[in-house]
């Protein structure tokens, strides 16, 4: 799958955009098939170096993510395959700049129907 990540830390250009292996969700875990990500004021942080929130690199930013559950991990019981959802990622875990994300299924909720999915990416943050 493709997404954006850092391989060390500095201004936007650190940023690339390549192939990197598709995740697998565990325990407790969906796999979303990403609409859009947000790319908000702590992924700059984070991407800058001065937001000191521990990531492992190269790390995908994109915290505020819309998207479609694609695969269920055992034990996830108030989603399926093919729900519209949002949320807001755990920071120091992968983001959602990529095709497809690993979120907590508690991080997630139904997406709104009022707007389009791929709007919808800017909503966990400020909402």
């Amino acid at each position: 799958m493709k997404a954006v990540q850092f391989h060390e830390v500095g201004g936007p250009e650190v940023l690339t955009y390549g192939d990197v292996d598709q995740p697998t969700p565990g325990p407790g875990e969906v796999l979303v098939r990403v609409t859009a990500s947000a790319y908000n004021a702590a992924d700059n942080g984070m991407r800058a170096g001065f937001l000191p929130i521990p990531v492992v690199l190269p790390h995908v930013p994109g915290y505020d993510v819309s998207g479609t559950v694609a695969s269920l991990g055992d034990d996830v019981t108030d989603l399926a395959v093919g729900d519209a959802v949002i949320g807001f990622l755990p920071m120091e875990r992968d983001g959602g700049a990529a095709e497809y994300v690993v979120a907590p299924a508690d991080a997630l909720v139904a997406a709104p129907t009022s707007i389009p999915l791929a709007d919808a990416a800017a909503l966990p943050s400020v909402a």
